[in-house]
C-alpha cells in the first residue's frame, strides 16, 4: 500500500479571488455580488467573506466548513491543480488563511515469485 498525504495552503489573496470565482458562478445565491473586502478564516474552516455592496453597505456571509471545501475545489479544478476524487479531505485554519489536506492511498502489486 502507498499512502499519500498533500498539503495546500490557501493565503487570503487565493481565499478572495476563490470566492471570487465562486460569486459569479451561474445560480449562485450564497453569495451576493459586490467587492469581497476580506475573507476571515474560523477555527473549524469555515470562513466569513466580508462583501462591501456600495460605499456604506458591508454584508458579512458565513460559509460552513463543507461548502468552504467545495468553493476551494472548484478553485483547484479551475487552476488545473490535479485533486483526486477519492482521497480525504479536510480543511483547517492556518496562520494565513485556511489549509487543505488531501489524505489518498492505492494498493501496490509485486511480480509473480
Amino acid at each position: 500500500m502507498i499512502f499519500e498525504t498533500r498539503h495546500l495552503v490557501f493565503t487570503n489573496s487565493a481565499l478572495k479571488k476563490a470566492f471570487g470565482w465562486y460569486q459569479k458562478v451561474p445560480n449562485q445565491t450564497d453569495l451576493p455580488l459586490g467587492l469581497i473586502a476580506s475573507v476571515v478564516p474560523k477555527s473549524d474552516g469555515g470562513v466569513v467573506v466580508m462583501v462591501q455592496q456600495g460605499a456604506a453597505k458591508v454584508r458579512d456571509v458565513a460559509f460552513m466548513p463543507s461548502k468552504t471545501l467545495g468553493i476551494l475545489l472548484l478553485f483547484c479544478r479551475r487552476q488545473k491543480i490535479p485533486i483526486p476524487r477519492d482521497a480525504d479531505k479536510d480543511i483547517f485554519q492556518s496562520d494565513d488563511g485556511i489549509m487543505l489536506t488531501i489524505r489518498g492511498s492505492c494498493s501496490t502489486t509485486a511480480p509473480p515469485p
